[in-house]
């Protein structure tokens, strides 16, 4: 499933649009999700915490990684960080 981030929460994001997007991904964990950050300039990483962390401690980050995919994301660095924790290299 692909979610183009900007459709569903518009241009200004905020910590709750985090939760909201989590749910859409928890729902949709078993056929995998596309996140495209298309038209934002830089994601906070505070909002890919929110957005992931529970995912993560709910499900492990190896099956988070190979089921959340991201396009158009400018800090993929960022988003590795948490996604892969301390296992991230440069």
């Amino acid at each position: 499933m692909e979610i183009k981030v900007r459709d569903i929460l518009g241009e200004d994001i905020t910590i709750e649009d985090a939760i909201l997007l989590r749910e859409m991904i928890r729902n949709n964990l078993n056929v995998g999700v596309s996140l495209d950050f298309e038209g934002f300039k830089r994601i906070p990483t505070t909002f890919l915490n929110v957005l992931l962390g529970d995912l993560i401690n709910s499900f492990g980050r190896s099956l988070i990684f190979e089921q959340v995919n991201v396009k158009n994301l400018s800090n993929y660095t960022d988003y590795s960080r948490v996604v892969l924790g301390t296992t991230f290299k440069y």
